[in-house]
């Protein structure tokens, strides 16, 4: 029982991993895009203690509106330099699924990137490793025989 609750795990986490990866792209290709506002650009704890300095996570905040007027709130992370998050307060290109606003993005970080494959190579992994038989129910009947 131990091993199909772990094995279910390893499907979800795989799933959730591959559902963020393609995310932006997907965006892309089927959502809407509006003109929305960033309103709060806030640096979030200290230096990230990378080799390159002086990185600092930096939490963006912004919303827009439907075309049926109804507004719709939003935020995301970025990495910027010690002063700037290389994001204006101000208009700003976003994009969402019509059929489920709630899921949307800044344009610019819509994009496919190494992360998103790094991220959809390791949710595939770990599908595969939880959909491998985890009870191993295969050799033991080799063995019973």
């Amino acid at each position: 029982m131990k091993q199909r609750v772990t094995a279910l795990f390893l499907v979800l986490l795989g799933a959730l991993l591959v559902g963020y990866a393609v995310m932006g792209p997907a965006l892309q290709l089927f959502g809407t895009s509006a003109m929305g506002t960033v309103t709060d650009i806030r640096r979030q704890g200290g230096d990230r203690g990378e080799p390159i300095r002086n990185r600092y996570n930096f939490g963006v905040g912004f919303h827009f509106f439907l075309q049926d007027g109804t507004r719709v709130e939003g935020a995301t992370t970025v990495v910027g330099s010690s002063y700037s998050a290389g994001i204006a307060k101000g208009p700003a290109r976003v994009l969402y699924f019509p059929y489920l606003p709630v899921i949307n993005s800044l344009e610019k970080q819509t994009h496919f990137t190494i992360y998103s494959i790094i991220l959809l190579i390791a949710g595939c992994f770990l599908i595969r490793v939880g959909i491998k038989d985890p009870l191993n129910t295969k050799q033991r009947r080799k063995k019973k025989r």
